[in-house]
């Protein structure tokens, strides 16, 4: 047949990958807006845990949790 080849995956597979190429097409920017704003909030869950001083500057005479 015109345009068969033997090297190539089955029905059942091709059908698989036209079906997820399909469900990328349709759908790659709602998952570009997903993964950046989960990485949004992954960077606010980081800084929050990471600054227990609010980003304010420790005044000379409390030690901000530092053993002196």
């Amino acid at each position: 047949m015109t345009g068969d080849r033997h090297d190539a995956a089955g029905p059942a597979r091709r059908i698989r990958r036209e079906k997820m190429t399909a469900w990328w097409g349709r759908n790659a920017l709602w998952v570009a807006i997903g993964g950046f704003l989960l990485m949004v909030a992954v960077c606010f869950l980081i800084a929050l845990t990471n600054d227990p001083g609010g980003g304010r500057p420790c005044p000379p005479a409390n030690v901000c949790g530092f053993v002196r």
